[in-house]
């Protein structure tokens, strides 16, 4: 393991993945989220969609795991237990269609995806009244599914969340709390499709301490931001990462 570590940590692509990782890192110890879109649309044009998934799993969901606690004692269970009962139904299916599809279709999904997420949140639209059970059920269900397929299952919920009238520290608890129930869930749909291969544990350990240092810095700025720079800063960044990791740029 320590060879293969050595080997990914000189491959020609590793000072931009490490880059990235850092970026994704620093955002999702701000904001609670954006670690996936920043990491996996790069990740994927520099490596493979299948690997991407894993290097986030690897470095995100393991090393998140201390902002769970905190977090649980301020999300909102109510919202949180119906998305995350529908994930779990539907991310079998989006890893499914991670090991069929071809990558470059992948790569189109995953930066498609963000853009889209981007630009309805930038367009300020907020919910009338809360949505009702079964909606948030197929909201969690959508998110299974993205996240499985991509490593994105954030999405569907950011909007759901941020379309609402929570603020910012519900909002951050509430999506650190679902993004560790669905790393549990991708995790282990990964092992039984064998995608965690020791090359891609290798290059994820390689990138674990540049991303634990971003994600404690972005932790610690959170405090200092107003709800206006805490959107705009993450809603930039994810978009930012969407264009770079087109294929039409490669």
């Amino acid at each position: 393991m320590f060879e293969l570590i050595g080997r990914a940590m000189t491959a020609d692509m590793f000072p931009l993945l490490a880059i990235t990782a850092a970026l994704a890192g620093l955002v999702r110890g701000f904001s609670g989220f954006g670690s996936a879109m920043i990491l996996v649309p790069v990740a994927s044009a520099l490596t493979s969609p299948q690997t991407a998934v894993v290097l986030l799993l690897l470095t995100d969901t393991l090393l998140t795991v201390p902002m769970v606690v905190p977090a649980v004692k301020r999300c909102v269970w109510r919202e949180v237990l119906p998305l995350a009962a529908g994930a779990m139904l539907t991310v079998p299916l989006g890893v499914h269609l991670l090991i069929v599809l071809d990558p470059i279709v992948m790569r189109w999904i995953i930066s498609t995806l963000i853009l889209v997420l981007v630009a309805l949140l930038l367009s300020g639209w907020r919910w009338s009244r809360p949505p009702s059970l079964p909606r948030t059920a197929v909201v969690g269900g959508a998110s299974g599914l993205t996240g499985g397929m991509a490593g994105i299952a954030g999405p569907p919920v950011i909007l759901f969340w941020m379309a609402g009238h929570g603020g910012p520290a519900t909002i951050r608890a509430n999506i650190i709390v679902f993004f560790a129930m669905t790393g549990l869930f991708n995790l282990v749909a990964y092992i039984l499709n064998g995608l965690l291969t020791s090359e891609r544990v290798a290059l994820g350990i390689a990138l674990i301490p540049v991303y634990a240092l971003a994600l404690l810095i972005g932790a610690r700025l959170f405090r200092f931001a107003s709800e206006r720079f805490f959107r705009l800063l993450a809603f930039s960044l994810c978009a930012f990462a969407a264009l770079s990791g087109l294929p039409l740029l490669d």
